[in-house]
């Protein structure tokens, strides 16, 4: 007899069938869909009887169903039953052990709760669980591996037995990895995360190796799973991209050089979306800074970010935080500040689940940090005006990297009639921006009401990822990436008064 278990097994275990009444299910509705196809009404009386499901499920038994049976199971599965009832191919592997009710929850409640997100479990003890994150509008979703471990809560830590051999498995490779913690207490589950490079050091430098103890705070709810989702994708992007990148770096100041320029996406067909976004929006800043050498009083800015999606690069790409910074050197001292529209109307925030929104507020909160006042403007009239640096009667430094189908569209404008429209909007915003109040705290508090995120839960939880770190959770591979943004806005939100 052959020590490997049949195909018949190895499907039941990959596609969670390894329950009488749960194959039954599958199996009677295929029944009677093959009946009425074939106009053979005995076909939607047939049946598998507990003791002939537990022999075929063993794995080791190697006959022929009746014909009838037979049939069914073809249709069911898609193979010949003498494929099914022999043994599985070498490449397909069966778990020694079936999956836990921990990981099977963990499962469900990632991918029930955030729609971006699949978790699939492997069938296979060598396989390891994946995890795949879809963007939404903008990024080109990815793959990540997922580790479930049964975790246990005390005070403000969460501790993940890590004495299994197999853990250490899960965390070696070189791949990205996400290590969940499952912590059932009756009916309620929560979820902890950390990159498994994260785990991988921690159980390096630890003097206790059989217990990974991780900090509450890395709870896996919106805040986090909004964090991860953008990070993963950017970076795997950007780390495919980084070659081209480096080379593409080269003809950017021939760009720079011309008044106006908008290069296809044809002519660099290879770049990911991350890719493109990055190189645009490095051309952006600089093209924007260029034409502002000089101007000595604060300009104003139009933003076209409207989603989470849209804004996440402002919190992740390095050069970004670097920007907003050399503008705030160059305006401190200016009478009045720097002031940034956004656009973002009340459909795309009815369209965007909560950890969008979240990335979208903790975007608008870095550049309130930075001193840059924020209004938001809800009239979707306004959505295709383009993101300008504008110098009021002067010129305006056209820089759209978002929602255009060029890499960026750059121009500089100082036409009277073009320069009166863009400062038309700007006054519109000022006027009706729904995030008001004298100081960001007001505002931002103001614009988490309109995007319905919750004001004290979210600076509790900025608080709480403040104190460990964005890194500590999940850190970036590519050396376009950086965490500090994010921690600066942890700081700065958590800092704020979650009541008032």
């Amino acid at each position: 007899m052959s020590a490997r278990p049949t195909l018949f097994r190895v499907l039941l275990e990959e596609r969670r069938w390894d329950r009488w009444v749960v194959f039954c299910t599958h199996f009677e509705r295929t029944a009677r869909e093959l009946a009425n196809e074939t106009d053979s009404p005995r076909l939607a009386t047939v049946s598998v009887s507990r003791s002939t499901f537990d022999r075929w499920a063993k794995g080791c038994w190697f006959g022929q169903p009746w014909p009838d049976a037979a049939l069914i199971l073809e249709r069911l599965f898609g193979v010949p039953c003498s494929d099914l009832f022999s043994p599985a191919p070498s490449v397909m592997q069966v778990r020694s052990l079936p999956h836990s009710r921990g990981d099977i929850r963990a499962a469900a409640t990632i991918t029930e709760r955030w729609p971006t997100s699949r978790v699939f479990l492997s069938s296979s003890d060598e396989v390891a669980d994946s995890w795949q994150l879809a963007g939404r509008q903008v990024l080109d979703g990815t793959t990540a591996a997922i580790g479930i471990r049964a975790a246990t809560v005390r005070d403000s830590s969460v501790y993940i037995e890590a004495s299994d051999p197999a853990l250490h498995q899960f965390l070696r490779p070189a791949r990205r990895g996400m290590l969940v913690g499952v912590a059932e207490q009756g009916d309620d589950t929560q979820l902890y995360v950390i990159d498994a490079a994260n785990a991988r050091r921690a159980l390096t430098v630890s003097s206790d190796a059989e217990v990974l103890a991780l900090p509450a705070a890395h709870l896996l709810d919106d805040l986090t799973y909004g964090l991860l989702w953008s990070l993963v994708q950017l970076d795997d992007g950007l780390l495919a991209d980084d070659l081209a990148l480096a080379e593409e770096q080269e003809a950017l100041d021939t760009y720079l050089s011309l008044p106006r320029s908008a290069p296809s996406r044809v002519t660099l067909p290879d770049l990911t979306t991350a890719g493109a976004q990055w190189l645009g929006s490095v051309f952006c800043a600089r093209h924007i800074m260029r034409r502002l050498d000089g101007v000595t009083a604060p300009p104003v800015f139009w933003t076209r970010e409207q989603t989470g999606e849209q804004a996440a690069p402002w919190l992740w790409f390095r050069h970004k935080a670097e920007y907003l910074k050399a503008l705030a050197a160059e305006y401190t001292d200016a009478a009045t500040p720097m002031v940034r529209v956004f656009c973002i109307p009340e459909g795309e925030v009815t369209r965007s689940s909560r950890y969008e929104r979240i990335l979208l507020i903790l975007a608008i909160a870095l550049m309130e940090l930075y001193g840059i006042k924020v209004d938001v403007l809800a009239d979707p009239e306004y959505s295709e005006v383009d993101g300008f640096a504008l110098v009021p009667s002067q010129r305006a430094a056209v820089a759209n990297w978002v929602r255009t189908e060029a890499i960026w569209a750059a121009d500089t404008v100082t036409q009277r009639p073009a320069l009166r429209a863009y400062h038309e909007a700007f006054n519109e915003a000022h006027a009706h921006s729904v995030a008001t109040g004298p100081d960001p705290e007001a505002r931002l508090r103001t614009l988490a009401g309109f995007l319905d995120i919750p004001w004290p839960w979210l600076v509790r939880r900025c608080r709480e990822l403040s104190e460990c770190g964005t890194a500590s959770i999940v850190r970036p591979r590519s050396r376009h990436l950086s965490v500090s943004a994010l921690d600066d806005v942890f700081q700065f939100l958590g800092a704020l008064a979650p009541d008032r």
